[in-house]
């Protein structure tokens, strides 16, 4: 997941819905994108106890050492793939799709080892499981808020969008799409 958000950055058609509000806040901090990443990832935590009130389980709090994991990650993804540019927009669009697809297969993978999902994915789970909807719209549902809260946060931060692009609208869409696929077709 981490590469996968990583080559969506090298994309450079706008970085995936899990990470585009963190991604606009390391643009106005210097703070790394991995590491706003477990910030915001902390925060997705919070929306979960929210959700879940006493549903909320303490076994769940094992996310946040997968989050630091995630961060620690991303920046190492970032810095391995630091010299990758692509200028024609048909090899940036591929990256993006590639991207998609490497981040889908890791929620995949997460959501069929039922063992300890990300905060992105257990918030998620935790809307699907409260509120009996399929896990693969409710994914999509919370990928396109992150969009709306990115949009809002450049606008409020930066006077203008940036890191979000179609790209980042085309994930928001196809990352939970490919994940219902996966959930049909493999396992």
């Amino acid at each position: 997941m981490a590469f996968g958000v990583a080559l969506s950055v090298k994309a450079n058609l706008g970085i995936s819905p899990i990470s585009c509000v963190p991604y606009v806040y390391s643009l106005k901090i210097p703070l790394t994108l991995g590491q706003l990443t477990i910030f915001f990832n902390l925060v997705l935590v919070l929306l979960q106890i929210v959700v879940l009130r006493r549903n909320y389980r303490l076994v769940y709090l094992a996310q946040l050492p997968a989050v630091f994991l995630l961060g620690l990650f991303i920046d190492m993804a970032m810095n391995i793939l630091s010299n990758l540019y692509i200028s024609s927009y048909v090899g940036q669009m591929a990256l993006c799709i590639f991207s998609c697809i490497a981040i889908a297969f890791g929620v995949f993978l997460e959501v069929k080892a039922k063992i300890i999902y990300l905060p992105g994915e257990g918030l998620a789970m935790a809307i699907s499981n409260t509120f009996k909807k399929e896990f693969g719209k409710t994914k999509i549902g919370v990928d396109v808020s992150m969009v709306a809260v990115g949009i809002l946060s450049s606008f409020i931060f930066l006077h203008q969008v940036q890191g979000i692009r179609e790209g980042t609208i085309f994930a928001a869409v196809l990352v939970g799409s490919i994940v219902k696929v996966f959930n049909k077709t493999l396992l």
